[in-house]
């Protein structure tokens, strides 16, 4: 076991070639997912939307017949929304100011809304603003919930199986939540869809990831954040083309239908049936995808990679943590991951989840909120390769919290608008990074089950972000540029992974502090070899390593 293992399985997959139609194929079935991944976990933004609303005055209107924009009995209750005056003569039927006593006001017990396209209207939220943010607490609260069955379905049953199991709850609870005849019903609902629906979207990204080459995953990490980016877009310009939230869920959640499919279509990880003792199957994934790209493999080379091991059977979820726990420098590197994901996840859906709050249109502003995930997708790939992983994502954190927290000292405007989405911009960069970053931290046998360990500990931050819009400017001011501070010296703890082979077991994950990483063979035997010619001068053998 050890480095040989991983060197192994790497040798292995480099042997396909870096990018051929099996990695293409793979990559493209799962771009797909990434596009409908925001339109769920952040369809609440647009779904539990303020709708405008006042009091009705019975005394000046009739409530089935009411039209929101009276002018006459809205100038009544202009003060305040969720107070109106009370009659100087009750049972009077008047719409006269001067009958109505400013000074002894009553609480609203009827509301009007401008329209029902909302949870907010249709449920009857008005003044009661806790019940709606709730909803984005309950679905954050469900995702810890989401991300301990996603890593023991992933590590236990594999990454296929997860991802098409979770899937099909994606599309059948959302469709469900549509129907919801009440606000308890659709809160228990949003709770079940996020819990048992979220994790389809995890497992397509440690399968992408362990398809990849070392210098390939922060490629595979740049695509996947565009399409998220792209289907946020989408999302946007649906909401704004379907106003009608059941109309809205039903659109957006039919598609997950077709998920399960992926059985059919998509090919269990190598690296997961390597680590799971699965060998022949795993060959038979590489004979596969040796067929696909048109290249040839000698039939020795692919079993003495998968068998040098020594597995002879599937090592436990629970036997992997372990290794994990007795590991100091593994426990200390879960801890700054946890740290990193946690103030990541506030800062970076309490930006998103204010970005309808600006000046201008809700929609466009989510929009552009939603383009900064392109942006910093672009970014991830020109830098994490060039640059490294911890030293872009500290200094992502860095300028995250400066901007984050100048729009909240300047007033509405241009200014405010720029400062607030390159803090968008920034946090997306460090967050989406750190999805590459711990997968690469941890073995092969832990990995699913380590990044989710760490992504649920950075809900906690998602589940405190829906109440931001609660906090005065400087509270927030100080909430984000403290957690940005945070994130930045864990991540500048933690060693670099950049072109390092992904560690298969705990020993080699200690390893990554070693740098540079020992070279991967690049091309393996093929089935006609030549005789090995004898060995060359000294000098000769040293630069040829050096290539």
């Amino acid at each position: 076991m050890g480095e040989q293992d991983t060197d192994g399985v790497e040798a292995l997959l480099a042997a396909l070639g870096p990018f051929g139609w099996w990695q293409r194929g793979a990559v493209l079935m799962l771009l797909l997912p990434n596009l409908l991944a925001p339109m769920y976990s952040l369809n609440y933004v647009f779904v539990a939307d303020r709708v405008p609303f006042r009091c009705l005055v019975p005394e000046c209107e009739e409530a089935h017949s009411a039209q929101f924009d009276n002018t006459t009995a809205s100038r009544l209750v202009q003060t305040d929304a969720c107070r109106r005056p009370g009659p100087r003569r009750p049972g009077a039927q008047t719409c006269d100011p001067t009958d109505f006593d400013a000074d002894d006001s009553l609480p609203c017990e009827q509301f009007l809304y401008q329209n029902p396209d909302t949870v907010f209207a249709e449920f009857d939220l008005a003044c009661r603003e806790w019940r709606r943010t709730l909803i984005g607490t309950v679905r954050n609260a469900a995702l810890p919930l989401a991300l301990l069955l996603t890593g023991y379905v992933s590590d236990g049953w594999g990454r296929r199986t997860a991802f098409c199991v979770f899937g099909a709850f994606a599309g059948v609870l959302g469709l469900v939540k549509s129907l919801a005849p009440n606000y308890n019903t659709y809160i228990a609902l949003e709770f079940f869809e996020a819990a048992l629906g979220y994790g389809f979207n995890s497992a397509a990204y440690v399968i992408m990831v362990e398809l990849a080459r070392p210098s390939l995953r922060a490629v595979f990490a740049c695509a996947t954040g565009v399409a998220y980016g792209l289907g946020g877009i989408l999302f946007a310009e649906t909401a704004r083309r379907i106003p009608q939230w059941r109309s809205l869920l039903r659109v957006v959640h039919s598609p997950a239908l077709v998920l399960p499919a992926y059985w059919l279509l998509l090919d269990e990880s190598v690296r997961w049936l390597h680590a799971a003792g699965r060998v022949d199957e795993a060959a038979a994934v590489v004979r596969k995808a040796a067929r696909w790209n048109k290249v040839v493999i000698d039939e020795s080379f692919i079993n003495e990679s998968l068998t040098s091991s020594g597995i002879t059977g599937r090592t436990s979820v629970w036997i992997a943590i372990g290794q994990v726990a007795r590991s100091r420098a593994l426990v200390l590197r879960l801890m700054a991951c946890c740290s990193c994901w946690l103030m990541a996840a506030f800062i970076y859906y309490g930006l998103t989840i204010n970005s309808i709050a600006l000046a201008g249109n809700k929609y466009t502003n989510f929009a552009l909120n939603m383009a900064m995930e392109i942006a910093a997708s672009l970014l991830i790939m020109m830098s994490l390769e060039r640059i490294g992983r911890k030293i872009t994502i500290s200094v992502a954190f860095s300028l995250c919290g400066f901007a984050a927290v100048i729009p909240f000292f300047v007033g509405p405007g241009m200014t405010q608008r720029v400062m607030y989405f390159v803090g968008k911009l920034a946090i997306t960069f460090a967050f989406n990074s750190l999805y590459v970053f711990t997968a690469e931290l941890f073995p092969t046998d832990a990995r699913s089950s380590s990044l989710a360990a760490a992504s649920l500990v950075g809900r906690i931050g998602s589940v405190l972000a829906p109440q931001t819009p609660l906090l005065s400017a400087n509270a927030q001011a100080a909430a984000y540029g403290g957690a940005a501070a945070v994130g930045a010296l864990a991540a500048a703890l933690m060693p670099e992974t950049r072109r390092t082979p992904l560690p298969q077991r705990a020993r080699d994950a200690e390893e990554l502090r070693r740098y540079p990483p020992p070279p991967i063979p690049m091309r393996p035997p093929l089935r006609s070899v030549a005789p090995h010619a004898p060995p060359g001068p000294a000098l000769t053998r040293i630069i040829s390593l050096s290539v």
